[in-house]
């Protein structure tokens, strides 16, 4: 699958301030990245066609993943589900029979100010209160 990378400039001190804080900022990055992510995942909802057949939908079964931790940070995986993943590979980079239709990476950048932007606030609602 397509891997799209977002760097937020800022975003580590952000966390470094919410860290002084307390346990509260963990949670608080994690509910902001599953928003951000429910954004992309909306864009690649809309970004993939429906077929007429009698089958699992790419559509219906795009996740956004649990929060998991790495050494360069906090991240969400969206992506299909395995029921469809295999089929949405075939959209995503085509085949020798079909051109590719590349929804995922598409969804990450038309969907990616508009995550920054609500993961912003989010941050912002608690630096404020």
């Amino acid at each position: 699958m397509s891997r799209m990378k977002m760097e937020i400039e800022g975003f580590d001190e952000l966390v470094q301030h919410f860290e002084k804080m307390g346990n509260g900022a963990k949670r608080l990055e994690a509910e902001a990245l599953k928003e951000g992510g429910e954004v992309i995942a909306e864009h690649q909802r809309k970004g993939v066609n429906r077929s007429a057949k009698n089958q699992p939908h790419i559509e219906d079964n795009i996740e956004v993943g649990r929060v998991t931790n790495t050494q360069e940070g906090s991240k969400v995986i969206i992506r299909p589900n395995k029921k469809v993943r295999w089929r949405a590979k075939f959209l995503e980079y085509g085949t020798s029979k079909m051109p590719p239709k590349p929804f995922i990476e598409r969804s990450g950048e038309l969907g990616q100010a508009e995550a920054y932007e609500l993961m912003q606030a989010k941050f912002e609602e608690v630096i404020n209160d």
